[in-house]
């Protein structure tokens, strides 16, 4: 697989985002993104997409609860708003049960330092969003 992949861990204080490089390698955490309204953040994100050439668009939602419409909605959004641009980034909605969890384990053992690792746990939860995408898209089988 080629072309970067955008990961989003939307919050409500903190949107995490993370992207890959063109050929799925690595990842790394961007600067999070305090919401502002919809349209703005969907109008800054798909900047982002044209500026990276981002072909894969991650919005992470949790299997319940208030966020999940809320991310459902968002993705939606982001999706039209892409097509609408007009931009070949393709938005997929993936599980985030568990990614602030085991974001914050990350950067535990990264030896990140404690009074560091708010501000870098909702780009290192989007960034696990793309590592696991990448991993399964590894293992699948070519056509």
């Amino acid at each position: 697989m080629t072309g970067r992949v955008l990961g989003i861990d939307l919050g409500m204080a903190r949107t995490g985002l993370a992207i890959s490089d063109e050929l799925g390698v690595s990842v790394r955490a961007l600067e999070n993104l305090t919401p502002k309204s919809r349209a703005e953040d969907v109008a800054f994100l798909v900047a982002l997409c044209r500026e990276h050439d981002v072909k894969h668009v991650l919005v992470g939602v949790p299997p319940h609860g208030p966020m999940h419409k809320r991310a459902q909605g968002f993705a939606a959004a982001l999706a039209s708003a892409l097509r609408d641009a007009p931009l070949e980034a393709v938005v997929h909605t993936v599980d985030e049960d568990r990614s602030s969890i085991d974001a914050s384990a990350r950067l535990v053992e990264s030896g990140t330092k404690k009074t560091e690792r708010k501000a870098a746990l909702d780009g290192e939860a989007a960034r696990g969003l793309v590592l696991d995408w990448l991993m399964r898209a590894a293992a699948k089988p070519p056509p």
